[in-house]
């Protein structure tokens, strides 16, 4: 079995548990984006990253093969809910570098590390006005 679909197995069995809790804890945010398909809100829960400003950052650990990052790259409007907070904005996908990982927490980072195959960060860029 490869790492890839142990790691698929994992999120299938914990992001429903995750999903209700995400947003609310701290180490957790909820991304909210628009199926590329069917047109439905579709919601993940993601490592919570750095915020400044009106920029936030998340790891997407699958890269550009996760489901989410296929909805964005069809549709880049997402919401985000943190801290039990939604904000609107637009979102992209960026190769990591080092100087921007390290802005990341311990937790966050341990996922890009142990279950991460080709990894991207997630860039946020939040509407002035919350939704």
């Amino acid at each position: 079995m490869s790492r890839r679909s142990v790691a698929r197995r994992f999120w299938k069995i914990t992001n429903p548990i995750n999903r209700p809790l995400a947003g609310l804890l701290p180490w957790w945010v909820l991304l909210e984006t628009k199926g590329r398909r069917t047109g439905k809100r579709r919601l993940t829960p993601l490592a919570n990253g750095p915020v400044e400003g009106n920029v936030a950052l998340l790891i997407a650990v699958h890269g550009d093969s996760s489901a989410f990052a296929h909805n964005i790259a069809a549709d880049s409007h997402v919401r985000l809910k943190r801290r039990g907070r939604w904000r609107s904005g637009t979102a992209r996908l960026l190769d990591p570098d080092e100087e921007t990982l390290s802005r990341f927490s311990r937790y966050a980072r341990l996922g890009y590390r142990t279950l991460g195959e080709d990894p991207k960060i997630v860039r946020i860029d939040l509407d002035g006005a919350r939704s």
